[in-house]
């Protein structure tokens, strides 16, 4: 049985992989906490932004866990385990805070397309990203090999799920898979780098901003009205009144 470790610390809220008997597959009671950990986001403003990862310096996930969607059958498969874990990671993926995976080790099938529905990605030098599924009869279920179309182009996306190519760090970087590749030893000081600047943007602005990249249909009216309800936010005041003053915004 796995579980989802949660850690607040301020604004960022880490959620840690823990199925250490299972290389932190995915099971239902990592995808159960996973739900309701999206769900607390979703009513706290506090929150500015989420940390992904598995073992600190180790794996992040192998995928699903077999063992549990095995003896399903196929109407249970597709209800309980494929359009379940999809809503989750649609919710996931459409958190209005900025949201990041850090990958430190295997990166493979269904923990790869939970990766992918975050906002960045970065990785040790040491990771590695796989998509297994099509050797065992069975396909990123997911919607893993879509997201990875979107960042790597429709061909690298093909090869990586029909030929279940293994990514280094450095050639899923190439890819566009990964924003950052550091390596080891200074691994954790770059991540909370990165994780203080996330966190000192104005949440209103990233959220919108967010939306604007990920969903904005019609992108000349979005981003008018975006920029209308941004502009008369606080935040706006905020920030330019900072800028005005040659001073450091606090939102």
């Amino acid at each position: 049985m796995g579980t989802l470790h949660a850690q607040r610390s301020g604004s960022l809220l880490t959620l840690t992989l823990n199925n250490p008997g299972k290389a932190n597959a995915l099971d239902f009671d990592i995808l159960h906490e996973l739900e309701r950990q999206i769900e607390a986001v979703e009513l706290d403003a506090g929150v500015r932004v989420l940390l992904l990862r598995g073992t600190p310096g180790g794996t992040f996930s192998s995928g699903a866990d077999v063992g549990q969607w095995a003896p399903l059958n196929p109407h249970q498969f597709a209800r309980d385990w494929i359009d379940y874990g999809n809503r989750i990671f649609d919710r996931f993926e459409r958190l209005r805070c900025p949201t990041v995976a850090a990958v430190e080790g295997v990166c493979f099938g269904g923990g790869l397309e939970l990766a992918l529905c975050a906002d960045l990605r970065v990785a040790a030098s040491g990771a590695v990203f796989r998509f297994p599924e099509v050797g065992i009869g069975a396909i990123p279920g997911w919607q893993g090999g879509p997201r990875l179309a979107r960042l790597a182009g429709r061909g690298r996306a093909l090869e990586a799920v029909l030929t279940m190519c293994a990514l280094d760090a450095q050639r899923a970087s190439d890819w566009g898979l990964v924003n950052a590749v550091w390596t080891p030893d200074v691994f954790e000081q770059e991540l909370a780098g990165l994780l203080q600047r996330l966190a000192c943007v104005s949440p209103h602005a990233a959220a919108l901003a967010k939306e604007a990249v990920l969903w904005g249909a019609e992108p000349g009216e979005f981003h008018a009205a975006a920029g209308a309800e941004i502009k008369g936010s606080a935040d706006a005041a905020i920030g330019l009144h900072a800028f005005l003053n040659k001073s450091k915004p606090v939102f």
